[in-house]
């Protein structure tokens, strides 16, 4: 699969990227089995500064279920306190979005006292609040002694744990309640060096936007946090920072991640593949829709979840998505386009939701974050991805590819190298995927309604936003359509609940 080597560089700071920093290594973390134990190891080598930033997080997470360890406890909340007693000098701060009261009944109640009140004094937490009506903070960002930091699409919360062999049946895949859910899939990404200290710098920078003056300064590193045990994806790089920030008072807001979709899109050249929990941004797709409309354009392999859940999901999300997909299929004259969900077992009707949120083009450029492919991910909420391009490095192209090889490989239930050898031989992604359309656990194809159902603008609008709703025309009237989304979808939860009682349960939390 030969790709051009000159062409310009995607990255411009300023524009579709906050800034660029260099990582002495990379790696993609795939599932939150694999996440949850880096992350654990990482904070109990902390010495000086944790930062995370979260959608949701609970206190009674556990990261190694099934699991006891010397080394400490394994659930969340007792693990902070273990190692803010351990060590008095430690700083510990936790910020996790002030979530609006559709949530209340799905988020830990007590979150505060438990990660507050009964903490020592060297771990700071608080609710982030300063996001515009409509909006919430959806970063996901871990930083250790900023020299580790982990940035991509798991909270440290329940409702996410799964292995990247997403088994039909896994006693250990247990929500609050301890009822199963269905097979889950998850990818973070792991740096060191200067770009873990800028994504130090963008947890400072949040914590002083709520008023937090006083923050320890970055320190040089006196040692090495990476393990020992995971052999980096790509070495020596430089990792694009890229963000969302809404407008919120005098902060005019950044829209970096829209940007940086929009220049990686148009620099494809073969492939672009795209893992994304939500597909609802027409302009994306239109984005998409002009390359696939292309003679010689690139393939497009959509990963996402195989249906929306819930009335309420169905009626908006699930509407904006077949609208986009349509918007797709109909550009698609060449038949380079593959929209797709993994399936745990065909046989079993058992698919993998897909939680993740990746881009990878040709092999040239790899970009995972918080980010999904929805308008309120573009202005609405805070988010956060990083992104490498090779810039004509062949490791760096190499390691890309490797990191396509394994996600795919996950997917089809295969060895990576077995994908690799596949693509190689066939030319293309998309024709390895429908060499194994057909095995149980495979990249099985979403069905495409021929009309999706009509939703009012107002519903739009409050649903997936393109700005934040005191922006937009007719705000009052936004508003209002808001206000009674939250209160329907109050009210719809136990009716939802209970026509699928014979399914594992869902938390609606789980869909940030």
């Amino acid at each position: 699969m030969h790709v051009s080597a000159d062409r310009a560089l995607i990255a411009q700071p300023g524009v579709n990227c906050w800034r660029v920093d260099r990582a002495h290594r990379f790696y993609c973390i795939q599932d939150a089995a694999n996440y949850f134990r880096l992350v654990r190891e990482a904070m109990l080598r902390a010495r000086h500064t944790v930062f995370i930033l979260g959608w949701d997080t609970t206190a009674n997470t556990d990261l190694l279920p099934g699991e006891t360890c010397a080394s400490g406890p394994t659930t969340l909340a007792p693990l902070l306190k273990h190692i803010a007693r351990r060590s008095p000098l430690l700083q510990i701060y936790l910020l996790t979005w002030d979530y609006a009261s559709v949530y209340a009944f799905e988020r830990d109640p007590f979150a505060r006292l438990r990660f507050g009140w009964r903490m020592p004094r060297n771990l700071h937490f608080s609710f982030d609040a300063r996001h515009p009506i409509g909006g919430s903070h959806h970063q996901k960002v871990v930083v250790v002694d900023d020299e580790l930091a982990f940035c991509g699409g798991i909270d440290l919360t329940g409702h996410r744990w799964d292995t990247c062999q997403h088994r039909v049946q896994e006693p250990l895949r247990l929500n609050a309640s301890d009822e199963p859910y269905e097979p889950y899939h998850e990818v973070q990404s792991m740096v060191d060096g200067p770009s873990a200290a800028a994504l130090g710098t963008l947890a400072r920078d949040r914590w002083r936007a709520l008023g937090k003056t006083s923050l320890p300064r970055p320190r040089k590193p006196d040692t090495s946090l990476w393990p020992e045990h995971v052999p980096p994806d790509l070495l020596d790089v430089d990792v694009m920072i890229a963000r969302t920030m809404p407008r919120v008072e005098d902060d005019p807001g950044v829209r970096e991640n829209e940007a940086l979709f929009f220049d990686a899109i148009r620099a494809a050249e073969r492939t672009i593949y795209l893992e994304s929990q939500y597909f609802t941004n027409s302009l994306i797709a239109d984005a998409l829709a002009d390359r696939l409309r292309e003679p010689d354009g690139p393939e497009v392999i959509l990963v996402s979840p195989k249906i929306c859940h819930g009335w309420l999901e169905q009626q908006t999300v699930g509407a904006f998505r077949a609208e986009a997909f349509q918007r797709l299929a109909a550009a698609d004259r060449f038949k380079r386009l593959r929209i797709v969900y993994p399936a745990a077992s065909r046989a079993q009707d058992v698919p993998t939701f897909v939680h993740s949120k990746v881009m990878i083009v040709d092999d040239t450029f790899v970009r995972i974050g918080s980010a999904n492919i929805s308008n309120r991910s573009m202005a609405v909420d805070s988010e956060c991805d990083v992104a490498v391009e090779a810039a004509g490095n062949p490791r760096t192209r190499c390691g890309i590819r490797r990191i396509r090889d394994r996600l795919v490989a996950e997917h089809l239930h295969m060895r990576s190298a077995e994908v690799c050898r596949d693509i190689e031989h066939a030319g293309s992604v998309r024709a390895v995927v429908d060499a194994h359309m057909q095995d149980d656990q495979c990249l099985a194809p979403i069905e495409i309604p021929a009309e999706a159902p009509e939703v009012s603008p107002a519903l739009k609008a409050a649903a997936d936003p393109e700005v934040p709703l005191s922006e937009a025309p007719a705000s009052r009237g936004l508003l209002a359509m808001a206000q009674a989304a939250v209160s329907l979808v109050a009210g719809v939860t136990p009716v939802v609940r209970k026509r699928v009682a014979k399914r594992p349960r869902r938390r609606w939390a789980e869909f940030g």
